[in-house]
């Protein structure tokens, strides 16, 4: 029977013994690289066996020295259970794209995204495809060809369609994303990080992921054009373009993605769609019944710019209304255009030439379908036709027979398509959609209500519950959309604040952090005269930049959020409640603090404190000189964190919430340990008294973290309540904390791997996010972690790391630069190994790091 190494008994005995790895690999005459193989149990892959002489002698030593006899560390394997069959996965075609009936030209494109689509790995094919052109360009129709030639049989990858135009909920997306892919239901908070793990499994899944326009910004004072208004989906698209198992995505949009820009041509490629070549426009038109001479083709072509939907919409219009005859359509001009999207715009006049020439029933039936942008079925648009005339237009009375004739005759000219669904939906192009939608004689939230009545109660500004339920939420969402639409924007601001309860409720207790974000979002900019914010109350404004703020901060995108507090900061400047000043300022820089820009974060902090003071503010005084007490600590200046946090004990605060596990983090890492403990343990109790579950989290981490060593059990109790914050959060600050401690962990208890893992995964999950002084503590546990390995790939990340790290984090440059350090001198690389200790000890001793007298000896030694 084979064998493998009890590695458990191995690890069992040494804890037990109290040894280290170097100790007992030094006493059974072996380097401590050998050592670690046999106890992380790395020595049985591919099999054990003890045929080898000099694993026999390994053996009796290990026996000896440890008292355990060799039939317990060498033992019978455990048959290996038969293969599971690799599992299938159906296609999940969540939305349908839509079809284009007649298909020409493209063909390149369509070869080379099969040949990439369909290889077994990713190899060196990117991570990203993006579709990019202006609408109408053909992306959709070339995304869903490509999803045809796949087609529906299960396979070894999964195949998983989501059009953003039918739905831009990004939570929507990642829960069904999460249950297809890992076969799982998730909470809120823990979506995208369940979705990453198993897209990065390795099987080929594909994404295919159409309008994503709808969640990039168009440009403005808060967003750059294109940029990714969802920090959840950016990291998604980060994630793939940087490599993420043989997974990958297609995705369409108007614009380019800047975000992937540092993956250009390697993990991330735009192919951009330019116009039909003049053979394959000619086509276009005589697919769709156009029939004319070559002169009258090539003068629509020339005037259309090769444009697809342009063309599909000419050529639908010749055949449908003129008998084939193009020439009646050079009196429209195809080729004037708008300024800011030319091709597309040349549609306009053919539209309105279309509208002229539908029977009355089919026109107002296509307006009013283009007011969802999900489509309708027939049940909804029969509830329209019993509306009044005045919203039904000459829909009003129509039956379901009729109905079916109408949305049958638009789709053949090509204006609608089947969305699916069941039962199916009707929809259109979203260019069609915005010139149709112009005709309405009513406002759209008119049509809406008429299509889909909201509930009874959705209306309650302030109702004794707060709505958890996602199918309720969804309804409010939409009641808040149909509220701004006709202009009232004061109204949707109280159903946010009041119905769904703000950041406190929809954040906090849901974690529904994108809705929140989405929701905001659409009281569009606040600096932009015509957008709903600007006619807000100054209070609402305030209220909805702080928010903007703090989800986007949970979200991890700290950018964004310090805009969104400059601006909240901005606008109270001068006004006579200082308080609001006093906080902005103060979670600003907080902010600052995360991203690792820590001279920002003191001056802001500073300023804080300052206004406080004046102003006679007590409790912002203490919050301010607890921030400021923590950020210079941060930069090494000790005596001034001593300073500040001994001022606060002659105050006589409490030292609750974030000011008291500020001080317990400063006095850990200042080795008072004990005295750590003791303060957090008392507020993690305050906290968890008073509801404040983030704040307990963070406690739970810190005492994690201090018992880590001594206490597996207890620091994976306290994993498991943090770990259960940010389920239901997903604040990205509090994940990565729990990525160190998990690691840390897992580093304990001598899984070497599986912290390596968990450290890398909250390196990247900082650098994402800009949490740069998060980045720095795991790229430091990430080196520690890769020289207990043994990790010959150590060598070049060792060598860069004191670049990658802020040269204002004190702590996390001092810690890296000793890691660092060590690494590069295990390996040979002395010269530069001891210049990073020489630098570590310098920095160690400045700040009083409880690990100089480590570092010294390492100088010494070399």
């Amino acid at each position: 029977m084979a064998q493998r190494f009890n590695h458990e008994a191995l690890l069992r005995a040494r804890l037990e013994l109290e040894l280290t790895q170097e100790e007992l690999a030094a006493s059974v005459g072996v380097d401590v690289r050998t050592y670690r193989r046999y106890e992380s149990g790395e020595v049985n892959e591919g099999g054990f066996s003890i045929r080898q002489p000099a694993r026999r002698k390994l053996i009796e030593r290990l026996s000896a020295e440890l008292g355990i006899a060799a039939a317990d560390l060498v033992i019978d394997a455990a048959p290996e259970p038969p293969a599971p069959a690799p599992k299938l996965f159906p296609p999940e075609h969540v939305h349908t794209l839509q079809r284009a009936p007649h298909f020409v030209g493209r063909e390149e494109i369509l070869d080379e995204l099969w040949a990439w689509a369909s290889a077994p790995e990713k190899g060196q094919t990117p991570g990203v495809v993006a579709l990019v052109g202006v609408g109408g360009a053909g992306k959709t129709a070339i995304a869903e060809r490509l999803v045809t030639r796949i087609g529906d049989a299960p396979r070894h990858g999964g195949l998983f369609v989501w059009s953003f135009y039918d739905d831009e909920r990004t939570e929507a997306f990642l829960a069904h994303a999460v249950r297809y892919f890992a076969g799982a239901e998730a909470q809120a908070g823990e979506r995208l990080e369940k979705l990453l793990l198993a897209l990065g499994s390795g099987p080929p899944h594909l994404l295919v992921l159409d309008g994503l326009e709808t969640v990039q910004a168009s440009g403005g004072a808060s967003r750059a054009h294109g940029e990714l208004e969802d920090p959840l989906v950016r990291r998604l698209l980060v994630a793939l373009a940087r490599g993420l198992g043989a997974a990958r995505a297609l995705v369409t949009s108007r614009f380019l993605l800047g975000d992937l820009a540092p993956w250009a041509d390697a993990g991330a490629r735009t192919v951009q769609l330019g116009p039909l070549p003049p053979t394959d426009a000619a086509r276009l038109l005589r697919s769709w019944g156009a029939d004319a001479d070559g002169e009258a083709l090539a003068r629509v072509v020339r005037a259309s710019g090769g444009h697809a939907l342009s063309l599909a919409v000419a050529g639908s219009y010749a055949g449908a209304f003129l008998g084939g005859d193009l020439r009646p359509l050079d009196p429209l001009d195809l080729a004037e255009a708008a300024r800011d999207d030319p091709l597309a715009r040349r549609l306009a006049r053919v539209l309105s030439a279309y509208a002229a020439a539908l029977p009355d029933a089919e026109r107002d039936l296509l307006a009013r379908l283009s007011v969802l942008s999900a489509g309708a079925d027939e049940d909804a648009l029969l509830a329209l036709a019993s509306a009044s005339p005045r919203v039904a237009g000459a829909l009003a009375g129509a039956s379901a027979e009729s109905l079916r004739r109408a949305l049958a005759r638009l789709e053949r000219l090509g204006l609608v398509f089947r969305a699916g669904g069941e039962p199916p939906r009707w929809s259109s192009h979203p260019f069609v959609r915005d010139h149709f939608r112009g005709l309405l004689p009513v406002s759209p939230s008119a049509v809406q209500a008429a299509m889909s009545p909201p509930s009874e109660g959705t209306l309650i500004f302030a109702p004794r519950q707060k709505p958890r339920d996602r199918g309720r939420l969804d309804a409010i969402e939409d009641v808040l959309r149909t509220l701004l639409a006709a202009g009232q924007p004061t109204e949707a601001y109280r159903v946010y604040s009041q119905t769904l309860g703000g950041f406190s409720h929809l954040g906090l207790v849901l974690g529904e952090m994108s809705r929140g974000a989405r929701i905001l979002r659409m009281f569009g900019e606040t600096t932009n005269p015509g957008s709903p914010a600007a006619s807000l109350a100054w209070s609402y404004r305030l209220a909805l930049l702080y928010e903007r703020g703090l989800y986007a901060g949970a979200l991890g995108d700290l950018a964004f959020a310090r805009r969104s507090y400059e601006e909240h900061n901005t606008l109270i400047e001068g006004a006579s409640e200082l308080s609001h000043l006093v906080t902005g300022m103060r979670t600003l820089a907080y902010t600052e603090r995360l991203a690792g820009t820590l001279s920002a974060a003191r001056a802001h902090a500073s300023r804080s404190l300052v206004i406080a003071e004046s102003a006679g503010l007590g409790a912002h005084m203490a919050r301010g000189i607890a921030l400021y007490a923590s950020i210079a600590h941060d930069l090494g200046d000790i005596e001034a964190a001593r300073a500040g946090f001994s001022r606060l004990a002659a105050m006589g605060d409490a030292r609750v919430a974030r000011r008291g596990l500020w001080e317990a983090e400063h006095l850990f890492a200042l080795g008072q340990r004990a005295e750590a403990v003791q303060m957090t343990e008392a507020n993690v109790a305050a906290c968890e008294r008073l509801g404040w579950a983030g704040h307990a989290a963070q406690g739970h981490v810190l005492l994690g973290l201090a018992v880590v060593d001594e206490d597996p059990a207890e620091a994976s109790r306290r994993l498991a309540a943090a770990r259960a914050w940010v389920a239901v959060s997903g604040e990205v600050e509090m994940a990565a904390r729990v990525h160190e401690l998990t690691a840390r962990l897992a580093l304990a208890r001598g899984a070497l791997f599986e912290a390596a893992r968990e450290a890398l995964a909250g390196e990247q999950l900082a650098e994402a996010c800009g949490l740069g002084l998060f980045r720095a503590r795991l790229l430091a546990l990430g080196l520690e972690i890769a020289l207990a390995r043994g990790d010959d790939g150590m060598t070049v990340r060792a060598k860069d790391a004191p670049d990658r790290v802020l040269v204002e984090d004190a702590w996390g440059r001092a810690d890296v630069l000793h890691w660092a350090g060590l690494c590069l001198s295990s390996v040979g690389v002395a010269e530069i190994g001891k210049r990073y200790l020489e630098e570590a000890l310098v920095l160690r001793e400045r700040i009083g790091h409880p690990g100089c007298d480590a570092t010294r000896e390492e100088v010494c030694r070399r």
